[in-house]
């Protein structure tokens, strides 16, 4: 181990006198021969290459993967000068992590304990709290211990040993606290399953228990239960989860049991917003005067921004205004309430008054969604001028960042996530300009996905170019032909889907740059002949996009060549906006049935597709209007071709 550790800093640092600096390209083949060769086992054929590598960003890396692969031999010098050498940075972080796991083996506590760094893994935390036990550092374990008890979701495995010594230490009042604290705050969060493990530690919690199993069994024992704060958050959860189904009966027996457990005004708060969902997704003929009646001073501007809605749907263009008069300051200057504002005026007046006039073109001077809705009003351009702030001369500067040239290399080899990790990393060193600059070369090297993030992490909303790249422009253009959608609103899908990430990966399991289910991924390869998708190829760009564009070109026949429709089903699935349809009375402008839509996600998703799908019309070259003639009304005909689809 001594011969390997010389090496790294003797021969490499006469590498420049021995060999002659590889080519770029060259030194990619030597970094992966070398990674190669340790996974192999061929450790000295690896040593041997890294002098040739001295120049090279990515040296760190194979040096990260030589002390791996020797961890168990290396000594506390060796690690010291690495962790020094490299402190917080990915290969620093990983060097530390990887000599923490072969402490852990080896049961070294003090030495872990002098290792350990704060914001590591959940898993090595507990590990941390469970070392400082064994070295006599109790109070210390304690305080580690509790601050990961406070969460609402599961702990590893390896939380339950230094769990277990923290509770021992704790008296029976004590420990019935912590449960009902973490079980609080899973309530809270809807994690209904680590509530009612949570609960069941708990003494005398059978009703409570009850009620998480089987919340209809709520209308039967509500009634009895216990007046403390315990049954207020037992109740509330279990209100929230009933209105899901009967609405109008959860509504009845919320008012009964806030006159017995006396709810919070938050917790009444929380409930009527949840109420309000579920009354308003049902679009039934009492959701108006539900409203009215639970929040009759406006003081709850969710419920405010519903009434607008609901007003706007009615065409009641007196209560539009009136409305939008009650929300907060801040809401009422945000560019949708003042755009509605101005179209109830019109609406009433039946012309447009200068003072409406300037409210739009102030509305349509800014670029978005609502922007482009008043410039259609007044017939004028889109704004969608590129605001360019980038100073060339800090490229080459940036250029030299360690830490970029790393992200570059590390994504050139595909490896996405460390090169994130690397970008991200050298990020918090630059300055807002030096950002721009850094984006900039993002996009030089094809990287879109960085190029967008960075612009808006340095707040550059008005650099289109950074913000709105074209890649894989052949593969988008051959999908849209053949597809027969549009290529501007694929591009704008895509954006907002995953802002062109190849290996993007939703909480939910969508994948790669259409974001597409793996279940629908399946239905759509199959439908085009393909056999099942392998989850590599769900992160391969030019199949993920040809799924994506097969999947959107069916959604747009199912509901009659129209984008907002498809793109709503896009998100939310076709049933649901079928389901929306089917409930729907009478036509409605374009504009309000969005305004309207139940599914605040899909609400804003809508528009922001819109919105993008103008700026890329821009981008290409393609006809640009924010909304087709044929798109301009949504109602029952809609609903007849997507039943006939």
């Amino acid at each position: 181990m001594k011969r390997l550790f010389i090496l790294f800093f003797i021969l490499s640092s006469l590498a420049t006198n021995v060999f002659a600096a590889p080519s770029l390209d060259e030194s990619r083949r030597l970094y992966r021969e070398a990674i190669d060769e340790i996974s192999r086992g061929r450790l000295n054929n690896a040593e041997k290459l890294v002098p040739k590598l001295n120049n090279y960003p990515l040296l760190p890396y194979l040096e990260l993967e030589l002390v791996k692969a020797q961890i168990n031999s290396v000594s506390d010098k060796t690690i010291d000068v690495y962790l020094q050498q490299y402190g917080d940075t990915i290969v620093g972080q990983r060097i530390r992590i990887s000599w923490l796991n072969k402490l852990l083996r080896s049961r070294d506590w003090p030495r872990f304990v002098r290792y350990y760094q704060k914001n590591s893994s959940t898993a090595t935390s507990c590990h941390y709290a469970y070392a400082l036990r064994q070295v006599g550092e109790h109070s210390k374990a304690d305080a580690a211990i509790a601050e990961l008890w406070h969460t609402p979701y599961s702990l590893p495995k390896e939380c339950d040993i230094p769990i277990s010594q923290w509770m021992a230490r704790l008296n029976a009042n004590q420990i019935e606290d912590q449960y009902w604290l973490r079980a609080e705050l899973a309530l809270e969060k809807g994690q209904t399953d680590m509530a009612r493990y949570l609960m069941g530690k708990i003494k005398n919690t059978e009703q409570y228990l009850e009620l998480l199993r089987r919340p209809e069994s709520l209308y039967q024992i509500g009634v009895n239960l216990p007046v403390n704060s315990h049954s207020q958050e037992v109740a509330v959860h279990t209100l929230k989860r009933l209105a899901r189904g009967d609405f109008e009966r959860t509504n009845t027996l919320w008012h009964q049991l806030d006159r017995r457990l006396n709810f919070t005004a938050k917790q009444n708060y929380a409930l009527r917003d949840s109420m309000a969902r579920q009354t308003i997704a049902s679009d039934a003929d009492y959701t108006r005067d539900w409203v009215t009646a639970n929040d009759p001073n406006y003081e709850d501007p969710y419920l405010t921004e519903w009434r607008i809605r609901l007003a706007l749907k009615d065409r009641d263009w007196p209560a539009v205004q009136q409305t939008i008069q009650f929300l907060p300051a801040d809401m009422r200057e945000k560019a949708d309430w003042r755009y509605w504002w101005a179209r109830a005026d019109i609406e009433l007046k039946g012309e447009l008054s200068v003072a409406t006039q300037l409210i739009l073109q102030k509305i349509a001077a800014e670029r978005g969604y609502y922007s482009f809705l008043a410039a259609d009003i007044l017939n004028e351009d889109y704004e969608l001028e590129s605001a360019r702030t980038l100073d060339p001369t800090l490229i080459s500067e940036v250029e030299q960042h360690d830490a970029i040239n790393r992200a570059r290399e590390l994504y050139l080899l595909g490896e996405h996530l460390t090169a994130s990790l690397e970008w991200n990393y050298a990020m918090r060193s630059l300055s807002k300009p030096e950002q721009v600059a850094a984006a900039q070369l993002a996009l030089d090297w094809g990287w879109s996905h960085q190029s967008i993030m960075t612009a808006i992490r340095a707040g550059e909303w008005d650099d289109l170019t950074l913000r709105f790249p074209t890649p894989y422009k052949e593969t988008f253009k051959s999908v849209a032909k053949r597809e027969k959608i549009d290529l501007k609103w694929i591009y704008a899908i895509a954006r907002q889907e995953s802002a062109f990430a190849p290996s993007a990966n939703s909480r939910v399991g969508a994948r790669g740059i259409m974001q597409l289910m793996p279940g629908t991924a399946r239905t759509v390869a199959r439908q085009m002949g393909l056999p099942n998708p392998r989850a590599e190829d769900l992160v391969t760009p030019e199949k993920n996009i040809a799924m994506g564009g097969f999947y959107l070109g069916q959604l747009l026949e199912q509901f009659g060549g129209n984008r907002i429709l498809a793109t709503a089903a896009y998100n939310a699935g076709p049933s649901r906006v079928e389901r929306v349809l089917l409930r729907q009375t009478a036509d409605l402008p374009a504009d309000i049935w969005i305004e309207n839509l139940p599914y605040g996600e899909t609400r804003e998703y809508i528009k922001n597709v819109l919105a993008f799908s103008v700026i890329y019309a821009n981008k290409l070259k393609l006809d640009k209007p924010l909304l087709a003639s044929h798109e301009r009304t949504i109602g029952q005909a809609n609903a007849a071709t997507a039943q006939k689809n």
